[in-house]
């Protein structure tokens, strides 16, 4: 098939430069021989099965794991999709194509949405550093904001301590929060969050945009963080997806949560 198409695309530049020589003219010709692949930001296998660009499909080049196609170089842009099994598109987006290689780094659209969308690796701008979990925060959770109302998160970290008097552990937190997020949304951040990873529990306190604490039916809304399995050295995109509030002690496993507790683990990207 390869062969095929580099003799077809041999014919046809000679076949116009003849016909060119014939009128006495230079023409320039559009038409140059290009290739496209897609690469994901985490690693996995993206199960592209084809490509079209603008509805001409593109040809398997197995050994480079890419696509061959004629590039039209007089358009500035192609609508390019990719197909997984069953012909499903995975990935319909315009791009700008070039002569030569085009290498697109995708992922997800969102938590939410399996979409392939090509842009900057979300998971950029973390430096490697194995004494803080490196994360970004979505939420989706009607609930805490039924309109996509921003939060922000006060994030307090906790320690059990000896209760001589009842011979159990209590959890306590800190009188002041490790940190207070910018705006949460169901969009990406811009910037990671940097949390200690010696500390093995925290608990935030929801806020709303202007930094009070945010009050559904009259009670304070927490989130629990559950971290550890992230890993060591970890930079993630976690999320909060829609569910009822699903925590009703607090780690000590003694004192109910004051409040409307959720546990946040869900994992979107990692390293």
């Amino acid at each position: 098939m390869l062969k095929k198409l580099f003799i077809y695309f041999i014919v046809l530049w000679t076949g116009c430069a003849l016909y060119s020589c014939q009128k006495g003219e230079i023409v320039e010709d559009q038409r140059q021989l290009a290739r496209v692949a897609f690469k994901s930001y985490s690693g996995e296998n993206l199960g592209i099965k084809k490509i079209s660009i603008d509805g001409e499909f593109t040809n398997y080049d197995g050994p480079k794991d890419s696509y061959l196609f004629i590039f039209d170089k007089s358009k500035d842009t192609s609508v390019v999709i990719a197909f997984g099994n069953e012909d499903k598109i995975v990935l319909k987006q315009r791009l700008a194509l070039k002569s030569g290689s085009n290498i697109f780094g995708v992922y997800p659209k969102s938590p939410l949405d399996p979409t392939l969308v090509v842009g900057k690796n979300p998971l950029e701008g973390a430096q490697s550093d194995a004494t803080n979990y490196q994360i970004k925060i979505l939420n989706y959770n009607k609930i805490i904001s039924p309109d996509g109302e921003p939060v922000r998160l006060a994030i307090y970290s906790g320690t059990l301590v000896f209760d001589e008097n009842t011979f159990e552990e209590k959890m306590v937190y800190a009188e002041e929060p490790i940190l207070t997020t910018d705006l949460i949304t169901d969009q990406i951040p811009d910037n990671f969050i940097k949390i200690p990873v010696a500390i093995p529990y925290y608990r935030a306190t929801v806020l709303d945009k202007d930094s009070k604490p945010l009050l559904i039916n009259g009670q304070q809304v927490f989130l629990f963080l559950r971290l550890a399995a992230l890993g060591s050295d970890p930079i993630a995109l976690i999320y909060l997806p829609q569910k009822d509030p699903d925590v009703i002690f607090e780690d000590d496993w003694v004192t109910f949560v004051d409040g409307l507790g959720f546990e946040l683990s869900n994992v979107w990207l990692k390293k």
